[in-house]
């Protein structure tokens, strides 16, 4: 075992109404955040109902956090005003942490204010030993997200977050892909690999006015995109393969439903413009709640040709729902190819032509059939209650009531 220190924080007393109190600090509540919205979410929701713990979920207001707050029912949420909206500054977060007095606190995203919060906070405790934290890096420290902004990034790791990182009593890493990121970036501390997960529903709830209107689908089968609309998520190499697969095959319709980032979709309608694919090209515009759930039931596949991930939330969801997936590997998910749950997609325009002319040439049994091995996959490894044990088994180590559970690797 390594000799990397293990942080113990005050353990509450016998009376208190939780033996475990824990803070997370999240970038957004709102739509903002994309699918990490969605992980701590679930990860509060499940860690609350099914374990001895109170949760506070600390984030900074949006102009969607209002209209959102809705979707986090019961959970304990404090937003902070922010005035700077790029950096989340914030300094509430800190008289937030201050007021809620935690046993630990899990930062989830790097970059921002909240490495600085949750820094300051571990120190602020007087005595020799620094209170303990977690941070989830979320694929941050993957090498294409590294590479974007770089300059930024290496005058904010400068200026606060490799502090933040290297001072973290645990990293969460959601594979090993993200490990070797991790220790890439320079990084000696125990890291716990914990995977993200997702709530499987009935994959067929009916009769939901889909996204897609039928006069635009025509009888075709649809494959789906959803997620955001950025360089990294690989659209235009998607839209130059399409045209080129489907000049052989006419009987699908590429459905495009996300929200707009930094003017990605003007430049993306204007490629499918230019090659003259919009009669089997259709943007939906971002897709929320119930809106989200139909755009899953009512397609046939899903696909994802991201240059970069850390674990998609979009993918899990698919799988859930038991449609058949078109992925990158860099979404970082090999259970699926190595389950045949996927198609594996090279992120360049010959590559996701292959990809797209393989899923073409299934007959809709066998669509069905690798949709159900997608589904088995994440029931079996990806439930969300499996998923706040392991977290959960983490947090009770670090508080010094538990041994280390076997996600926690030290070397």
């Amino acid at each position: 075992m390594s000799s990397y220190p293990i942080l113990i924080a005050s353990i509450k007393s016998a009376d208190s109404p939780m033996s475990m109190r824990v803070s997370m600090l999240a970038p957004y509540i709102s739509r903002r955040a994309g699918g990490l919205m969605d992980c701590v979410r679930s990860l509060s929701r499940f860690l609350e109902n099914e374990h001895d713990i109170h949760v506070d979920v600390i984030s900074v207001e949006d102009e969607f956090a209002a209209e959102d707050r809705a979707s986090w029912g019961a959970l304990s949420v404090h937003l902070v005003a922010s005035k700077h909206a790029a950096f989340r500054y914030a300094p509430g977060i800190s008289r937030q942490l201050s007021s809620l007095t935690p046993d630990l606190v899990h930062t989830h995203g790097i970059w921002t204010y909240l490495s600085i919060a949750a820094t300051r906070w571990s120190k602020s405790n007087g005595g020799v030993t620094p209170r303990p934290y977690v941070v989830s890096t979320h694929g941050m420290l993957d090498p294409w997200a590294l590479h974007n902004s770089r300059w930024k990034k290496i005058i904010a790791g400068f200026a606060f977050e490799r502090r933040h990182l290297e001072n973290a009593t645990c990293i969460h890493a959601i594979n090993r892909a993200e490990v070797a990121a991790i220790r890439a970036f320079g990084l000696k501390n125990p890291i716990c690999i914990i995977p993200n997960g997702v709530e499987v529903r009935a994959s067929n709830v009916a009769n939901r006015t889909p996204p897609c209107p039928a006069y635009v689908v025509r009888g075709r089968k649809v494959l789906l995109y959803l997620g955001r609309l950025h360089p990294k998520k690989g659209l235009n190499i998607l839209l130059r393969g399409w045209k080129k697969a489907s000049e052989r095959e006419r009987g699908w319709i590429l459905v495009i439903a996300g929200w707009d980032q930094g003017g990605h979709l003007r430049e993306l309608e204007q490629l499918t413009r230019e090659l003259k694919i919009s009669d089997s090209v259709h943007f939906t515009g971002p897709v929320f709640g119930e809106a989200r759930d139909t755009a899953y039931q009512n397609a046939d596949a899903f696909i994802l040709p991201s240059l970069s991930e850390g674990q998609p939330l979009v993918v899990l969801e698919a799988w859930s729902y038991a449609r058949p997936v078109i992925m990158t590997q860099e979404c970082n998910l090999p259970e699926g190819f190595e389950k045949r749950a996927a198609i594996r997609m090279s992120a360049t325009v010959e590559g996701a032509a292959e990809a797209l002319g393989k899923l073409f040439a299934l007959e809709k049994s066998a669509l069905e059939e690798m949709g159900r091995r997608g589904r088995d996959l994440v029931i079996d490894n990806f439930s969300w209650s499996q998923i706040a044990s392991q977290m959960f088994a983490v947090y009770g180590w670090l508080l010094g009531r538990s041994a280390p559970p076997n996600c926690v690797l030290f070397n």
